[in-house]
């Protein structure tokens, strides 16, 4: 056997005895040749809490544990994982480029996994992605001290305060748990380029997800019983691709927006929302398609809206809302009141196409509603029945 092919299985074999840790391989210096120098590997890119002293047990305060564990990864641009536990912790703090993760354990009910409670009341959230430019946050339990606290904590919050940053947030939000926070699950002040999926956010004192900012992928994500909405936009906000989230039973509007462009709304389920299942509002250039809209419009009159609909549109240009299905109902269990009361609300729309939309036994009084008069729209081929009360 040529020396240089024993030197290459013998270095295979020796790797492949050593493993991978963390995504890096552990390479031994006995890998290489007589005489040759083993360059300096890390034998792992991955963080432990409990190698820095977080205890998981529910009670003890792991903020200042983690915080280690968080900056040592920082460094290296490394990953910290959390073991399942409970984790007492306020405020920690994301350093750029790193992850911090466990498996997501948890199902639609109860906590599991690794659980990152909510220590101080007084705290703005659990943890903190603000300047964590590439930051990631998967697979965690987050939870709050309950929605009616009287200080507004979220569960994670970005707060870019003094303006938009001059790179890419990029930050990645996935396989979550967010729950009984008296803020938002999510939000993300003044962000640019975020992708939040996968994730369960339910049951929050404001939004599921709270933004202001552009270049969003929000998709396969379960938004429900938020007391202010499931997905809020926060002054403008735009370019967000709004795929495949299931959006119910929010205490608000399903997917409300004030201002901005750019939206792609499509494949969602949006059912049994207090207000419209979408709220559009100088909205521009973007397209609602192929959604199904489902009992909304439960309590409108709570919002201070008179208008139970499955959606209302007012001061939009050049947005498209076609191939949407929609059906009323009442609560689950045969209880509560038939609704909505409209398909559409629609005001002073401009350059619009509100085409080939479904709706059988999708509304209780009309089909459209026309606050004020619309300009140069396309509004035809649309079918729908009323439905019994």
């Amino acid at each position: 056997m040529k020396e240089c092919d024993f030197q290459k299985r013998r270095f295979l074999k020796t790797a492949a005895a050593a493993g991978f840790v963390g995504g890096m391989a552990a390479v031994a210096p006995a890998a290489f040749a007589d005489g040759e120098r083993a360059p300096t590997v890390r034998r792992t890119s991955v963080f432990n809490v409990r190698n820095y002293g977080a205890k998981g047990d529910g009670e003890t305060s792991d903020t200042a544990a983690i915080q280690k564990a968080l900056d040592a990864a920082g460094k290296i641009h490394g990953a910290v994982y959390f073991p399942a536990g409970e984790y007492v912790c306020s405020k920690l703090r994301l350093p750029r480029n790193t992850m911090m993760f466990a498996e997501p354990q948890w199902g639609y009910r109860g906590a599991a996994g690794a659980v990152l409670k909510l220590e101080s009341p007084d705290a703005d959230c659990v943890i903190d992605i603000t300047g964590a430019f590439g930051g990631r946050v998967c697979g965690l339990f987050l939870k709050g001290l309950g929605r009616n606290n009287e200080k507004k904590s979220h569960g994670i919050y970005l707060n870019n305060a003094n303006g938009y940053s001059k790179q890419e947030d990029s930050c990645v939000i996935e396989d979550c748990h967010i729950t009984g926070f008296s803020g938002d699950a999510v939000y993300l002040k003044r962000v640019w380029l975020f992708i939040v999926r996968r994730n369960i956010f339910i049951g929050n004192g404001g939004a599921g997800i709270r933004v202001q900012g552009w270049d969003g992928f929000v998709s396969d994500n379960q938004l429900s019983a938020n007391g202010q909405g499931g997905f809020v936009g926060d002054s403008v906000t735009s370019t967000v691709m709004f795929t495949a989230n299931r959006v119910e039973w929010n205490g608000a509007h399903g997917l409300d927006l004030p201002a901005g462009d750019a939206w792609n709304i499509t494949g969602n389920s949006f059912d049994r929302n207090w207000g419209a299942a979408v709220k559009l509002r100088n909205i521009s250039d973007s397209t609602v398609t192929g959604n199904v809209f489902r009992r909304n419009g439960k309590d409108a009159s709570k919002l201070g809206d008179e208008y139970s609909c499955q959606a209302y549109l007012e001061n939009c240009l050049g947005i498209t809302v076609s191939a949407n299905s929609a059906a009323t109902g009442i609560d689950d269990r045969g209880k509560g009141e038939r609704t909505p009361k409209y398909g559409f609300v629609t005001k002073n729309l401009r350059y619009c196409a509100i085409t080939s939309n479904a709706m059988f036994k999708g509304f209780t009084e009309k089909f459209f509603n026309e606050l004020a008069p619309n300009t140069e729209c396309a509004i035809r081929d649309n079918v729908g029945t009323v439905a019994g009360k």
